[in-house]
């Protein structure tokens, strides 16, 4: 059975990461990550219009995932974001909808958090450099 998640971009929003009304602070949310990746993360790919990362489903896996996609979906809301769950994986994908001269812009901000995983500290990066490569 799948479970689906989808949170569309929110058109004609800045492309400023704005998280002033957040409940936590930037270091709180990336040590959020960092405990997420170290304990769950699969995989991750960067495609031309978007993130995917993998994560295994374990338990509360898909109740953190779904609670940072809403935060990130509050201050990123230039993305969209989709995060369903799959046998057992729960898969988070972050696309960038954005044409034109504002495309670039996103994905700047699309790669760093593809890069994530590497500044968030995980001992997996290894692991998830070979399978995104």
């Amino acid at each position: 059975m799948t479970s689906v998640l989808h949170l569309q971009a929110r058109s004609g929003a800045p492309i400023a990461c704005d998280m002033s009304t957040a409940r936590d602070t930037p270091d709180e949310r990336l040590a959020e990550y960092h405990a997420l990746f170290e304990r769950a993360l699969l995989r991750r790919e960067r495609s031309a219009d978007a993130v995917v990362f993998w994560f295994r489903a374990d338990l509360g896996t898909r109740e953190t995932v779904d609670d940072l996609a809403r935060r990130e979906h509050a201050c990123c809301p230039f993305f969209e974001y989709h995060i369903e769950s799959v046998g057992g994986e729960v898969i988070w994908t972050t696309i960038n909808r954005r044409t034109g001269d504002e495309r670039a812009g996103v994905d700047v901000i699309l790669d760093a958090f593809h890069a994530l995983p590497d500044h968030a500290g995980s001992d997996r990066d290894g692991d998830l450099a070979a399978k995104a490569g």
